[in-house]
């Protein structure tokens, strides 16, 4: 269940938003002093997975935590119907991008005019990566365009690696730039709720030092779909815990901004490959503390403009698996056909047929063979 960044796909976080919510919601049944805002952490029980070997023992393991796994499968699949928007009746489309934006810019101002709505976009990270507001707003278009997206290889765009690519829109075919402005809204919502957290200037040196703790990286593969790289084997868990929650948002705010603002994220694909380094499953769920972890969760769900081609798991604890295998049951085929589990043994080979291999992958990552010795962010910042 890879907690971090999340697309349609990225149900296992979607998962891990679901407990930390049910979580609160027993908790607070319990002691009116806990709640979504609070600090509290269900640290009183301690529960391993060496011996988690059955679905029983998984599904039982939540109720150790304050919570019931049917709550939890409730709530996920409420999490996962929303994650991608819905078309709406009523809703207005372009046929081109230009036309998208300059209908977005519309429906911006004339929410302005009728709302208190802020678009001045002024807690988002422009400066650090070289955007402008125009940037954000064509990337939500794009996100928009996603679904409409085909497997078509007489554009020009053939991709033979795992998830393809996303092709350009048929004649038929139109963008719902509504769906893009009702997404932006919740962007903005929740950038304006954090607030707090980025009135100093959200650059790569000021979260550094945060940054330093994840085991995060970040690439182009050989269809140049952008690859986000998590190694929970090399994340400093201990340190992590330590972090105060200002500094965590702050961290993964301008992360998602790093990844969304990619153009070809946008316009070829996004893949996430996660090293679960057989995490245990009380490690994984107490990393972030609870009111970062709702609030990180949502944002990446329900917020962003970022869709994945491709999950690639690899190195899964037993609890991992149980857990795949039941929630499973509740994807679409469309979402399975994203997931890509990696055998132990097989991860050099499964590399080649997921990014094209070792010169996109790298060198410190896993124990995947890797050729890349500075992947973009150290490109770019360090």
């Amino acid at each position: 269940m890879p907690r971090l960044l999340c697309s349609s796909l990225l149900f296992f976080l979607a998962v891990t938003s679901c407990y930390r919510n049910s979580f609160v919601a027993a908790k607070a049944a319990k002691d009116d002093s806990c709640d979504a805002t609070s600090t509290c952490e269900p640290h009183e029980i301690h529960v391993g997975d060496e011996n988690m070997s059955s679905t029983w023992e998984f599904m039982n393991s939540f109720s150790k935590l304050g919570t019931s796994w049917n709550h939890v499968i409730g709530e996920y699949i409420s999490v996962v119907q929303g994650a991608d928007g819905k078309d709406m009746k009523g809703d207005e489309y372009a046929t081109e991008v230009d036309e998208a934006l300059k209908m977005l810019k519309i429906m911006l101002k004339e929410s302005a005019a009728t709302s208190n709505e802020d678009w001045s976009f002024s807690t988002s990270p422009l400066d650090s990566f070289g955007k402008t507001v125009d940037d954000i707003l064509l990337a939500f278009i794009r996100w928009s365009m996603v679904d409409n997206y085909h497997d078509n290889p007489d554009d020009g765009n053939s991709c033979a690696l795992i998830g393809g690519i996303n092709h350009p829109l048929s004649e038929t075919e139109k963008i719902n730039v509504s769906k893009a402005f009702r997404r932006l809204t919740s962007y903005q919502h929740w950038m304006q709720s954090v607030s707090s957290d980025l009135r100093e200037p959200l650059t790569y040196k000021s979260i550094k030092s945060t940054l330093s703790i994840f085991s995060l990286q970040v690439s182009h593969d050989e269809c140049d779909r952008l690859v986000w790289f998590v190694n929970l084997g090399k994340t400093e868990l201990t340190n992590l815990k330590s972090l105060s929650p200002q500094e965590t948002t702050r961290m993964f705010v301008w992360i998602a901004h790093l990844l969304f603002l990619d153009e070809k994220a946008q316009t070829k694909g996004l893949v996430v490959v996660d090293d679960m380094a057989d995490i245990g499953f009380w490690d994984y769920m107490t990393m972030l503390p609870i009111q970062v972890g709702i609030s990180v969760d949502r944002f990446l769900i329900s917020v962003t403009p970022l869709k994945a081609k491709n999950v690639v798991l690899m190195h899964r604890p037993k609890w991992a698996e149980i857990g795949y295998s039941l929630l499973s049951w509740f994807l679409t085929k469309k979402m399975k056909n994203r997931v890509t589990m990696v055998e132990k043994g097989q991860e050099n080979e499964m590399m080649k047929k997921v990014l094209g291999g070792a010169k996109y992958i790298p060198a410190d990552f896993s124990d995947v063979e890797g050729f890349i010795r500075k992947d973009i962010i150290a490109q770019r910042y360090v």
